[in-house]
Formats: structure tokens, sequence, C-alpha cells
């Protein structure tokens, strides 16, 4: 991994784990309040939900700077095409 990417992933861990602490800190600031049940626990959710999607930014970012994906050319096959497709093709099944 080049130190340009690894310090880049460095800053990143270090900029989430501070908004994760500041997002802890909201949270208890929400319930020491009395905030409604009903915020406390969107909040709540919400803060996960960034939490879970920071740890995959960075896991997904470090498995790429390893370059541990390998060549998706020396793998691609037609049958890969026509199953992408298919599931292109098939109706949402959460439709907004």
């Amino acid at each position: 991994m080049l130190p340009k990417t690894q310090q880049s992933l460095t800053r990143m861990a270090e900029a989430l784990t501070l908004l994760n602490a500041s997002l802890q800190e909201e949270l208890s600031d929400l319930e020491r309040s009395g905030a409604p049940a009903s915020k406390i626990t969107q909040v709540r959710a919400g803060t996960k939900a960034i939490q879970d999607c920071g740890q995959m930014l960075l896991v997904w970012s470090d498995y790429i700077a390893r370059g541990d994906i390998g060549h998706a050319e020396d793998h691609e096959s037609h049958d890969s095409h026509e199953s992408i497709e298919s599931l292109e093709s098939r109706p949402d099944r959460f439709p907004r």
C-alpha cells in the first residue's frame, strides 16, 4: 500500500472516531434533556448506521488499497454478465 493511501486511511479512521464520539455525545445529550423516546430511537439508529457505514468504508478502502481484489477481467465470463443482467431485470423488492 502506498504511504499516501495509508495516511489517508489513518486520517479517515481518526475522523470517523471523532464523528462517532460526537454522535454518542449528541445521543447522551438527547437522553439527558428528556427528548421523546421516538427521537432517541431514531438518532440511535442513525448513529449505528453511520458507524457501520464508516467501518465498511474503511474495510473496503483497505481491501482495495492492498490489491486483494484481483483483476476482474481475468475472471469474467459470459455467464457472469448474464447473471448480472438477469438481476437487473428483476422487479425491485423494496420500491420507494
